[in-house]
């Protein structure tokens, strides 16, 4: 079984690193590169089994054919049903085993070794690049705080400021701006959460809840239909 001290040590490095991510002691090559490591595997993806089944759906729309719209979403609601399933074995996988003996049965699965070394390869380079050359952040980090850093978004005449914040500041802090575009919060204060972790764009990519993905979603046109950006 997974003890409370394992899940109090991952509470407790999340929140110490959501706290230090902030600070001006971190430089910024430093900061970018302990982003890569989250996003490596943090980042949601949709299966393409079901992206594809989503894209059929949106065709068959387009094409008032309603019997076959209606029975893509059947699919595509064992598909997720599925999945589901399938997330529920691995939560409870969770429960019998930690973590760090899960991680190391992975250890010769060529997909796990691909995970791994590629994101050690990032590391490396962008390590080498912050050390041979410390001038390249702090030039980068000028021109961004030059640079509007501050979006709006409006509909129907009515505005919202969006900024573009450090990745790892937390959403509640522009709940104003989300729940413009229509995302739903849970609870109140700094203790609010999104409902949805994820949206999904107009090629039915499942996208997570960042700010830039937002605002690179809205500037292309693929989701929040009705809003523009500026």
């Amino acid at each position: 079984m997974l003890d409370s001290q394992t899940n109090e040590s991952v509470t407790s490095s999340k929140l110490e690193y959501e706290n230090s991510i902030g600070l001006s002691q971190h430089v910024p090559q430093a900061k970018t590169i302990s982003e890569m490591v989250l996003d490596a595997f943090q980042t949601a993806k949709e299966s393409e089994e079901i992206r594809q089944l989503r894209a059929a759906i949106r065709q068959a729309q387009d094409n008032l054919d309603d019997d076959q719209a209606y029975e893509l979403m059947g699919e595509l609601k064992r598909l997720k049903d599925a999945e589901a399933a399938d997330s529920a074995a691995l939560a409870d996988l969770s429960t019998q085993f930690p973590i760090s003996r899960i991680l190391s049965s992975y250890k010769d699965d060529p997909a796990f070794q691909e995970l791994v070394y590629s994101l050690a390869l990032k590391v490396l380079n962008h390590t080498h690049q912050a050390i041979s050359n410390p001038s390249a952040g702090k030039s980068k980090t000028a021109r961004a705080k030059k640079e509007a850093e501050i979006y709006t978004i409006s509909k129907d005449g009515q505005s919202v400021s969006l900024p573009l914040r450090t990745p790892r500041s937390k959403l509640n802090v522009d709940r104003e701006a989300l729940e413009f575009l229509g995302f739903v919060f849970v609870g109140e204060g700094d203790e609010a959460e999104l409902q949805s972790e994820t949206f999904t764009d107009s090629e039915g990519t499942e996208l997570p809840v960042t700010r830039k993905n937002i605002v690179t979603a809205l500037q292309q046109g693929k989701a929040f239909e009705g809003y523009s950006i500026g």
